[in-house]
């Protein structure tokens, strides 16, 4: 994509210096690409055949450690009127903030021209295309898909394009059985019609272990990339919460690439496709409209991102949300500033992430301080208002959501409804591996404390959890819960422990003669 061409008398000097900047550049490239970058041959950021030249204000480097496609964006494109396809002064600043890949949405309500347009814009940006096939949602993705490929394939030529099939297909109700018989079904015919494409999956809508798991063992072929979708929090939760769950990140991560290498193997490259604060923000939330929360957030997401070692990343999105980077009035946003902030740091000034810092008063590996338990960590506190990944896993469950009547040493806890529970039944509440940011280990202690409410029927309860070899480990017997007080719960895990967990949760039985109709409050759950 930049090319420098030099002319004159100084010929021979000039050329041998060429000669010296380009062993340079293929170094630096050599040395990223050891670090998680494709072997494609081809320059990250870059696109090769085209003929776009950089303006002399923004000169791009190679940097040993952070890739220029972590520096992407999405297109929002929800119909034609889209500001990147209608204002021209909308597409001088979004080239003037150095996308280096843009994701493209296919959509069924989106003609064929609206879809080449958009194309043809990323390419005038001189960005690498992102672009997201129709999947198993789609009765005709074969046709659609084709189409798709053809356009592309005409519009960019001999340069790489990165197709991703579907878009947050789990989030739609598709399992990973489905999904994959659809790439098998699919992928392999246009894999053969790309002229240089690659075809990622399985882009959950967020990190999905057992998904991605299934996915890697039955894809055939291979998915050239993986990736999925990264938020922090839900916009009513508070800015300081959407700032630290930034930490989780890391851990999906770093689990994805142990589960690459057990699976398939090898660890293949991470693109996080889309990437915000809030996946529901909506404008003026004390958020968006917050420079100094905006600058703070993004700078920290980014620096996690390249820490990381992220091969590509797309915020979303550009224009035509909530978090956009350029307004609807053609001015650029906080994060936009930070966006450009961050790009000339890493990878115009070539200066490497530095570690991602703890946030204050939070221990390595997430958490936050529980009150009055010295020594020990909550990683569930329920104080972010939801959920935060527990779920119920019987018929019994009738409702886990969270609630503000009541706490344990604060104000929110995890409400859990049980609708006709008797004697036969053992339902359980519980929370998978993915909802952690550090896990606990064999000989540390599960501690967590259960509301059962002043003239409650008997209700007993014990803590459980299941290893990666789905080994069912508890305390052996029901507790007896203790109406109108708070029932501190424990389980210390044995060393046949084989981590890291796929599942902690509690487990309840009544020996009430009636049917419960009762709820209970989970809280501070805690290890150490």
């Amino acid at each position: 994509m930049r090319r420098i061409y030099i002319t004159g008398k100084t010929g021979k000097l000039l050329a041998i210096v060429g000669i010296f900047l380009v062993l340079l550049l293929c170094i630096g490239f050599g040395i990223w690409s050891l670090n998680g970058g494709p072997s494609t041959g081809v320059m990250p950021g870059a696109t090769p055949g085209s003929t776009t030249r950089p303006t002399k204000t923004s000169p791009t480097r190679v940097t040993q450690s952070v890739s220029p496609l972590l520096f992407g964006t999405n297109l929002g494109l929800f119909d034609a009127h889209d500001q990147v396809l209608t204002s021209a002064t909308t597409r001088t600043l979004l080239q003037n903030l150095h996308p280096k890949i843009i994701r493209m949405p296919v959509r069924s309500s989106l003609s064929e021209n609206t879809e080449i347009q958009a194309a043809q814009i990323i390419k005038s940006v001189g960005a690498v295309p992102l672009v997201v096939l129709r999947g198993a949602v789609d009765p005709n993705a074969l046709a659609d898909d084709t189409r798709m490929l053809q356009d592309m394939n005409r519009i960019f030529g001999s340069s790489i394009v990165y197709y991703e099939f579907g878009n947050e297909e789990d989030l739609a109700g598709v399992d990973v059985a489905s999904y994959v018989t659809a790439w098998n079904s699919i992928v392999p015919k246009l894999k053969s019609l790309a002229q240089h494409g690659h075809f990622i999956g399985p882009v959950n809508y967020q990190y999905d272990r057992d998904y991605l798991t299934a996915f890697l063992r039955q894809a055939r072929p291979r998915p050239d990339e993986i990736s999925w979708h990264e938020y922090t929090c839900d916009d009513s939760w508070a800015n300081p919460i959407c700032i630290s769950h930034i930490s989780h990140w890391t851990n999906h991560i770093s689990d994805a690439r142990a589960v690459m290498q057990a699976t398939i193997g090898q660890v293949l490259p991470i693109m996080i496709t889309e990437w915000n604060y809030a996946p529901n923000a909506v404008p003026n939330d004390g958020k968006n409209n917050n420079p100094s929360f905006m600058a703070a957030w993004t700078t920290l997401a980014l620096q996690t991102l390249a820490a990381n070692g992220i091969f590509a990343s797309m915020q979303y999105s550009v224009t035509n949300t909530a978090i956009p980077l350029i307004t609807s009035g053609n001015v650029l946003t906080s994060q936009a500033a930070a966006f450009q902030n961050q790009y000339q740091t890493m990878i115009v000034n070539g200066r490497s992430p530095t570690p991602v810092p703890t946030p204050p008063g939070q221990p390595q590996g997430g958490g936050t301080p529980t009150p009055g338990i010295g020594g020990t960590y909550s990683s569930f506190s329920f104080e972010d208002g939801g959920t935060d990944g527990w779920s119920g896993h019987s018929p019994q469950i009738s409702a886990v959501q969270n609630s503000s009547s009541t706490g344990m040493g604060d104000t929110h806890s995890l409400q859990v409804t049980f609708g006709n529970m008797t004697s036969n039944d053992y339902p359980s509440v519980g929370v998978g591996r993915s909802s952690f940011s550090s896990y606990p280990s064999a000989g540390q202690t599960i501690a967590l404390y259960i509301y059962l409410p002043a003239n409650s029927p008997s209700i007993g309860a014990k803590v459980y959890l299941m290893d990666s070899q789905y080994h069912w480990f508890d305390g052996g017997s029901m507790a007896a819960l203790k109406p109108g007080t708070w029932n501190r719960l424990t389980y210390t895990l044995p060393g046949s422990f084989n981590g890291p967990l796929r599942q902690l949760g509690v487990q309840f039985h009544t020996t009430s003669s009636s049917p419960v109709n009762e709820s209970v409050y989970i809280d501070s759950v805690t290890w150490g």
